[in-house]
């Protein structure tokens, strides 16, 4: 379930009760795959779950502008990624297909200055999953500049952390979304692959699948949780939560 009502939404900072407030601008005239744009779920879910995980080691990620430390896949709205900026005082960047881009740009703008408040800080960016050795950055001029190619594009570019929420709903995602996540993640016993999604029954299969995909590719899971969401949602949809890491000796 989505929503659009509410474009303002209180994400946990720490387990001692602060909170941020990230604001939405309202893209209900956009669509991407068919589905109108709206904030799902999971994207809450998860955003307000990063305080309670262990904070990633980001020793060694402050590369170019930091754009190595945190990458959202599928980011929509960007709920997620924006609150990672915040809670984790770094640089995320947000990628989607580019018919998303305006509002995720619109949406870093609405909640730059607060997240800079809190030492992190936000770009977005294209990555289509079929494609994931293209990435091309939007930074914005008034913020530390990206140094690419002349079409824009940092093809090698590996980030410690990589996040992903509700980004599993048709056969091919699984696949898709392994593909990115493999070739986008830092090879690492500090990387991390966190991820959110709902357990409908229609997407079960889908999930069992991207478990398979993502442990043939060498990843294990480390950490995973489940929670419900509050009654403004009006669902009883249980949401699971995972925090993946590349096995063995890296």
């Amino acid at each position: 379930m989505s929503t659009r009502k509410r474009l303002s939404f209180n994400v946990k900072l720490n387990t001692t009760g602060d909170t941020i407030t990230i604001h939405i601008s309202d893209p209900s005239n956009l669509q991407a795959d068919n589905l109108a744009l709206a904030t799902w779920g999971s994207s809450e879910v998860l955003a307000n779950t990063l305080h309670r995980l262990p904070t990633p080691d980001f020793a060694g990620t402050g590369a170019i502008a930091g754009l190595g430390s945190v990458l959202e896949l599928g980011a929509g709205t960007g709920l997620v990624g924006l609150s990672a900026a915040a809670i984790w005082r770094v640089w995320v960047t947000l990628t989607d297909l580019e018919p998303i881009l305006p509002n995720i740009k619109a949406n870093i703008e609405l909640n730059r200055a607060v997240i800079r408040g809190y030492g992190g800080s936000a770009a977005c960016g294209m990555l289509d999953w079929a494609r994931p050795d293209l990435l091309t950055f939007f930074v914005p001029e008034h913020e530390s500049q990206l140094t690419a190619d002349a079409s824009g594009e940092w093809k090698p570019w590996k980030f410690r952390v990589v996040l992903a929420a509700d980004t599993v709903y048709s056969e091919e995602h699984p696949e898709l979304l392994t593909k990115a996540v493999t070739a986008r993640l830092e090879r690492s016993p500090k990387a991390r692959f966190i991820m959110c999604y709902p357990l409908r029954i229609g997407y079960l299969d889908h999930i069992r699948d991207l478990w398979e995909r993502l442990e043939l590719a060498g990843l294990g899971c480390m950490q995973e949780g489940r929670e419900s969401l509050h009654e403004e949602w009006d669902e009883d949809t249980p949401y699971e939560w995972c925090v993946w890491r590349w096995r063995g000796d890296i």
